[in-house]
């Protein structure tokens, strides 16, 4: 029996030749309602995070854009992140993951933890829009079928930040969608940065 702690590294390890069933179990499991043409292009983001986290070799990656490695973040939330989580991944991938989570801030909050020093996260998320009318239009487009199950319009920049990680690059880009709560996102890469110890006087 699987550890729920401990999910598989990403992408799985598959048959040889068995690139087709690679490739599908390697895509985020992205909302059912979400139009193609944002699936289409989030698919594409993980594809290049994906590949970036393999450059730097991290060899222990989280990748919450699959259900068995959100569980990771759910157990962790309800039960605390154990001795053995602590520094345990290399890279944290999350492409619409984090919008599963109605608490960005403790979720992001368990990803740090989990963060090897020197660790990379890289996320594309569900951005937001600052001005007077981004709370109420974020709560009409809460009604919308395509964004029930997810949380949307939170700035996750902020969020990282404010959790210790260091943000070292921000893209904001809009979908092309008529679907208006899915038009804004943003993608972050941020690092786990631990201040030196201080130095031991002579």
């Amino acid at each position: 029996m699987s550890d729920p702690a401990r999910p598989r590294a990403v992408p799985p390890s598959l048959l040889p030749g068995d690139a087709d069933s690679a490739a599908a179990a390697s895509r985020p499991d992205l909302p059912p309602r979400w139009p193609a043409v944002v699936r289409l292009e989030l698919e594409r983001r993980h594809r290049a995070m994906v590949a970036a986290a393999s450059q730097f070799h991290a060899a222990r990656v989280l990748d919450l854009g699959h259900a068995d490695h959100r569980h990771v973040v759910l157990h962790a939330l309800h039960h605390g992140v154990t001795p053995e989580q602590h520094d345990s991944y290399d890279a944290v991938i999350s492409v619409a993951g984090l919008a599963r989570f109605p608490d960005l801030a403790a979720a992001v909050s368990v990803v740090a933890d989990m963060l090897a020093p020197d660790g990379v996260m890289m996320a594309v998320e569900p951005g937001f829009r600052p001005g007077p009318m981004a709370l109420v239009a974020a709560s009409a487009g809460a009604l919308l079928p395509a964004a029930r199950g997810v949380h949307l319009a939170r700035d996750l920049p902020a969020t990282v930040r404010s959790l210790g990680l260091t943000v070292t690059d921000v893209e904001r880009f809009t979908m092309p969608t008529l679907i208006w709560p899915l038009r804004p996102f943003v993608q972050l890469r941020a690092e786990r940065i631990d201040a030196a110890p201080p130095r031991t006087p002579r």
